[in-house]
């Protein structure tokens, strides 16, 4: 790929952001779309990647889910392994007209298409029901150190995380699990950065757990 390749994404990963940053019915594609790209040029080695789901409201609230069957929510990786993308978004009334916001979101790496054998998982909630972090991190294994553990299992615990782009998703399979890249760095890096600067302006930064 040239640098004109890497012109023609950063491009549409602007115009992908100015649509569904604006708020309209069509903000929803867009997201996808963009979703999609970055996919496309780090770990999708193929053209299936993320599909977007109607809720009751198709106007105002649309999951986009990975792959293509209806009862999965996961992407094949270069790697022969899976992530599961699952992202709950909505439009809210502003005074300009409309913003879409995520609900919840679920970024989670496994080995198997079912979902068994997960290794981390990234979740975030926007209005959390339990004691959970709102944004949190799982992993899945055993720690060195004998301490007490939520329910006695290191996957159980949930460490409070921050918002979790999946642009550092994408990165930290990329860069630290040695998922394939389906692009040369010169080209998927600085597309993640475009993509994960505008989802660091505008991402809700929740509290680690409940007030009261």
């Amino acid at each position: 790929m040239s640098i004109g390749d890497l012109e023609k994404h950063l491009g549409r990963v602007r115009q992908l952001t100015d649509i569904y940053l604006a708020g309209d019915t069509d903000a929803f594609a867009a997201f996808g779309e963009l979703v999609n790209l970055l996919l496309r040029v780090t770990v999708l080695p193929g053209p299936i990647g993320v599909r977007l789901t109607a809720g009751p409201r198709p106007r105002d609230r649309m999951m986009v889910e990975g792959g293509l069957a209806r009862d999965k929510d996961v992407v094949r990786l270069s790697d022969d392994r899976f992530l599961r993308v699952s992202v709950t978004l909505f439009r809210e009334p502003h005074e300009s007209g409309h913003r879409m916001k995520v609900e919840r979101a679920t970024y989670q790496y496994q080995l198997d298409e079912e979902g068994n054998h997960w290794v981390f998982r990234y979740d975030y909630v926007r209005a959390p029901r339990d004691e959970h972090p709102a944004s949190h991190l799982q992993i899945r294994g055993n720690l060195y150190e004998n301490v007490r553990l939520h329910k006695g299992l290191l996957e159980r615990t949930h460490f409070p995380a921050g918002r979790t782009s999946i642009e550092s998703v994408l990165r930290l399979l990329l860069e630290q699990f040695e998922v394939p890249p389906s692009t040369p760095l010169e080209i998927w890096r600085p597309v993640l950065a475009a993509s994960e600067a505008v989802f660091e302006r505008i991402a809700h930064r929740p509290l680690s757990g409940p007030v009261a």
